[in-house]
């Protein structure tokens, strides 16, 4: 008789949870594992206080996870309620047989079943052993491949030109009026996209450390806000602990440990800590792109010679906000992204709307 048994995860299970993070750790240039805190569903339960977690147990030791985030947001001009399937962890022993599949199928069962209209999953690009999960196969309903997703990786060396037509300066809870219509027209030029309020960004001030809105700028022209992108820090939640550098890395960590006493220069990665980033987030722009990039230049330049080794910004790989990023000096990490329905008839009319995607929620997770 198998002793496998997937089931909604408790608060007990909160240490096991985290010594299976530290085992199912990502390699690439840098190696590292996905540390929450102070618990593994703190930021998820801010954010959705309905979200969830199942765990995959065998016997008594917890081998795998995956979790559901609820969320709101604008289909074809439509609103419908989505699910975003993340932190898919499963012990190396356990990830080529039917365990990934039965805890997957749960987890979507459970989302399917309920008044959720869609899931979204999201899968490191050609990694096989989750791309499965897309094909309809085992139960799991067949994924629509909404498009690659793209994690740019900005360093912060150079000084960058801003266009002077821009006031850049702090957002005031004055503004949020006004900022309301900026997001919720910028919006419009998305095929999916989460609608942003002035009472959505009230709850994350008050929800949510270090996003305040002193994390966030505008770029003014004649008094107008064009465009709006807060930094935050969201280490205070989610963290990638630095495992193991690949020789390029040292190469690189080994350069700006030299040259940093004479240049401004972004901090090394270091071992054993976690990396150092700032995320950017909740930007848009009123029809004016060249706004955006300036705000985007000018937290580069501020952000040059900080405690910050990477910026971040995380987008669908066909959003115009990538042409904004080409003089920027960075790496990029690609992912897929795939949108699960019981009615797959809706397929067809989503991609018949060539319009990017606006990345799932409005904050990582």
């Amino acid at each position: 008789m198998s002793s496998i048994r997937i089931r909604l995860a408790e608060e007990s299970d909160n240490d096991q949870i985290m010594a299976l993070a530290k085992r199912c750790y990502q390699e690439g240039m840098i190696t590292f594992f996905v540390n929450r805190s102070p618990r593994y569903n703190t930021h998820h339960r801010l954010l959705d206080p309905d979200s969830w977690h199942y765990v995959v147990e065998d016997g008594a030791t917890i081998v795998g996870l995956v979790g559901v985030i609820h969320f709101e947001a604008m289909l074809l001009g439509k609103p419908k309620k989505f699910a975003y399937m993340m932190d898919l962890r499963l012990d190396e022993a356990y990830r080529k047989g039917l365990t990934a599949f039965r805890m997957v199928k749960k987890a979507m069962d459970h989302v399917l079943s309920s008044d959720t209209d869609f899931v979204i999953g999201n899968f490191l690009k050609a990694n096989q052993n989750s791309l499965v999960f897309a094909s309809g196969r085992a139960g799991i309903p067949e994924g629509l491949h909404l498009g690659d997703n793209r994690i740019f990786n900005l360093l912060p060396i150079r000084k960058l030109k801003t266009d002077p037509r821009f006031e850049i300066s702090p957002l005031s809870m004055d503004d949020l009026p006004e900022l309301e219509k900026v997001y919720l027209n910028y919006a419009q030029s998305f095929r999916m996209a989460p609608q942003i309020t002035a009472s959505t960004l009230r709850g994350y001030f008050e929800r949510l450390d270090n996003l305040s809105p002193e994390n966030f700028l505008v770029a003014r022209e004649n008094g107008r806000i064009r465009a709006i992108t807060a930094m935050w820090d969201e280490q205070l939640y989610k963290s990638y602990q630095v495992l193991k550098l690949n020789p390029t890395i040292r190469i690189v960590n080994r350069a700006l440990k030299l040259l940093s006493p004479l240049f401004k220069l972004p901090q090394p990665v270091r071992l054993n800590e976690p990396l150092k980033q700032l995320s950017l987030v909740l930007y848009a722009h009123d029809n004016c792109p060249e706004a955006l990039q300036s705000l985007f230049r000018h937290i580069n330049n501020i952000q040059r010679g900080s405690d910050y080794t990477l910026i971040t910004l995380y987008a669908c790989e066909n959003d115009p906000v990538f042409d904004l990023m080409k003089s920027f000096t960075g790496v990029s990490v690609q992912s897929e992204m795939y949108l699960y329905s019981l009615d797959t008839s809706i397929y067809e009319e989503i991609k018949k709307d060539s319009r990017p995607d606006r990345l799932h929620i409005a904050l990582k997770v």
